[in-house]
């Protein structure tokens, strides 16, 4: 009995320490509204993972300078804020370049109020509240879906599409996708990273309850051998 008590113990300090994480990072959002959800040193690679050529110069009324498998890169060098703005020094691999030299160093600019999203790379944290409280302030083209915003367009040739960018919980842009008038996909972006929510806290801890409910169990054997 003492056994199974010790092991619920440690089950429920693990939870304890992830709700607390989750009330830590909330309390930071709260303190200074939105914020930038990723850290310096974040590596972002996207995939071009579908494209229909022949509808994609259509519409746009010229040929891409990618195709399917190409990819771009993206390394957070530095984020810090100025009097009314975000800003995110990046360096940037365009497709088709060589990743083993240096990329292209490049300055993004984010307004701290939602009401002047201009169409971001990135979105602010936390993601929802920030999308919900932008699309307040956009034209009437622009709409959301979740973690989802779409534009509503129309190109240089006349052509009506719809472009949906969707964010990760950091605000990190997932995919990127142009659709026709027909909803069709003309060509699609899709990240190659993948996100644990609550990073290397979670990780930590998750290890830390595993050790444990084995080092128990481990001991609870060797006290029933000593016992026979």
């Amino acid at each position: 009995m003492r056994k199974k008590l010790k092991i619920l113990c440690l089950i429920g300090l693990f939870y304890f320490c992830i709700f607390s994480s989750c009330f830590n990072l909330n309390t930071k959002a709260q303190e200074e509204e939105y914020t930038i959800g990723f850290t310096e040193g974040t590596e972002l690679i996207w995939e071009v993972t579908d494209l229909n050529l022949m509808k994609f110069k259509e519409i746009f009324g010229f040929e891409p300078n990618f195709e399917i498998g190409d990819q771009n890169r993206i390394i957070i060098r530095e984020i810090y804020s100025l009097t009314l703005d975000w800003v995110i020094e990046i360096e940037f691999w365009d497709y088709k370049t060589d990743w083993g030299l240096s990329g292209k160093a490049i300055t993004l600019g984010m307004k701290f109020g939602p009401e002047y999203y201009d169409d971001y790379l990135f979105s602010l944290f936390p993601v929802e509240q920030y999308l919900d409280e932008a699309i307040a302030s956009l034209p009437s083209e622009y709409y959301r879906i979740g973690l989802s915003l779409f534009k509503q367009g129309k190109s240089d040739t006349g052509q009506d599409y719809l472009w949906e960018k969707e964010y990760d919980t950091r605000g990190v842009l997932l995919t990127e996708t142009f659709y026709d008038e027909i909803d069709q996909i003309i060509v699609r972006l899709e990240g190659t990273f993948r996100f644990i929510p609550f990073g290397t806290i979670f990780i930590g801890f998750t290890i830390l309850a595993i050790i444990a409910i084995i080092v128990v169990s481990v001991r609870k054997k060797s006290f029933r051998i000593r016992m026979v």
